[in-house]
């Protein structure tokens, strides 16, 4: 669900991201983090995007407005 179908979640976020020239990526461990916390939360599936939003949601409104960022790796971190 979030990297397999064609209209995974993660590669929503990189299109939303590619709109401001910036690359998106997901680590392995991110990846594997998020699906954790989907889980902890008893939301599965259904928690993943909101779990998704909750962690790019400030690079998210910050990275329209920096010219310096071409980048964005998200890290289990």
């Amino acid at each position: 669900i979030l990297t397999e179908p064609r209209n995974a979640l993660t590669r929503q976020f990189e299109k939303l991201f590619e709109l401001d020239g910036v690359e998106l990526t997901f680590t392995e461990g991110a990846l594997g983090a998020i699906a954790d916390k989907a889980v902890a939360r008893g939301t599965g599936a259904r928690g993943l995007r909101a779990i998704i939003e909750e962690t790019l949601m400030d690079v998210m409104f910050d990275v329209p407005s920096r010219d310096d960022v071409s980048r964005v790796v998200v890290t289990q971190e």
